[in-house]
């Protein structure tokens, strides 16, 4: 994993926690003013911070998954999440654009390709994430949850994976 990758998953995690902290606290807090303000910059800050951060993360995935080997039953686990993934959105199909659901049926197509190795279904299917992450956004997919299931079996593979 290059250190680029490393760094965003710690930038990340340190988001996440952010955010997790400020919802915790607008829970809680009896202050109208403070859980606007909490609220405010969740919307403003934390969350296009995020965003920034994932969609860095994806198309450094995406350009450093071309040189990598992938330990096949590490990239079958991989593709097993992200069609478990696709499978749940689309279960939801109405409540998101065509668009969106369009792609997805793209990632599902590569992540079927029969007589093709997992480890290239992967590398084929990660070429579509970053524009889906982008989709995703103005489509109000859901991946900042996405992105917290699905984190630890990302990392995993790269950890596995070979130059």
């Amino acid at each position: 994993m290059s250190d680029r990758l490393a760094k965003l998953e710690k930038l990340l995690k340190d988001e996440y926690e952010k955010l997790d902290a400020l919802r915790e606290g607008s829970g809680q807090t009896p202050d109208d003013e403070k859980r606007i303000q909490n609220n405010q910059k969740i919307r403003d800050k934390i969350k296009p911070q995020i965003r920034e951060y994932e969609e860095e993360y994806l198309r450094t995935l995406q350009h450093e998954s071309v040189g990598l080997v992938f330990v096949e039953a590490d990239a079958q686990a991989t593709i097993d999440v992200v069609a478990a993934e696709i499978d749940r959105v689309e279960r939801k199909a109405e409540q998101y654009p065509e668009e969106v659901l369009q792609l997805l049926q793209e990632i599902k197509a590569k992540l079927n390709q029969p007589g093709t190795s997992a480890a290239a279904k992967l590398k084929g299917s990660l070429s579509l994430m970053p524009p889906f992450v982008n989709l995703s956004y103005e489509g109000e997919l859901d991946t900042e949850n996405f992105f917290r299931r699905n984190f630890p079996t990302f990392m995993r593979l790269l950890k596995g994976a070979k130059k």
